[in-house]
């Protein structure tokens, strides 16, 4: 399909895949320079975000299809309020050549991923759509569509915490509609 397409891939590798996952952990990122640095203020914490990427061919080659980069990022978080840091790794893997894909550009595209991750949560968390027990025929779909359309109203709104909304909206049934400026 890669070669068919034409198309690029670039994710992330967790525990799930142990076999892949241990050849990037194996690769020597010690040697390898970091090359985007990146740092943001937000949410009452302060990250630095360092990536590393290098070429996997030869004897480095991965044990994944079209894989030609493997990507490390390490997200170091400072919380003020706390005093309290903490470190995250994320690996990733690419098919796009160093030429393809600047360092700033897998940043972002990888960083861009978490958005998506954050709705789900937020599908997850606050509607609790893992535990639904609706299984057959369009029912999940459009239930996931309704979801979406209740978050990107809120946040149309201006609404910064999904979750207090809905509280706040489920006491008055008319709050919502009054928002849209519909009631």
């Amino acid at each position: 399909m890669v070669e068919e397409k034409n198309a690029g891939y670039l994710f992330t590798v967790k525990r799930n895949q142990p076999r892949l996952f241990r050849q990037l952990k194996a690769l020597p990122w010690t040697k390898v320079p970091v090359l985007d640095a990146t740092r943001d203020t937000g949410h009452g914490r302060r990250e630095i975000r360092r990536l590393q990427a290098v070429t996997c061919l030869g004897p480095l080659g991965l044990d994944f299809p079209h894989a030609i980069q493997a990507i490390r990022i390490r997200r170091r978080r400072y919380h003020p309020n706390t005093g309290r840091a903490s470190t995250v790794t994320v690996c990733a893997i690419t098919n796009l050549t160093a030429g393809q894909a600047r360092p700033a550009d897998l940043a972002g595209w990888l960083r861009g991923h978490w958005l998506i991750e954050s709705l789900h949560y937020i599908r997850d968390v606050t509607f609790g759509e893992d535990a639904s027990q609706v299984r057959t025929g369009n029912a999940p779909h459009a239930l996931a569509a309704i979801r979406n359309l209740v978050i990107s109203l809120l946040r149309l709104t201006g609404v910064a915490n999904i979750a207090r909304a809905l509280r706040r909206n489920s006491r008055n049934p008319h709050r919502p509609l009054q928002l849209l400026g519909i009631a």
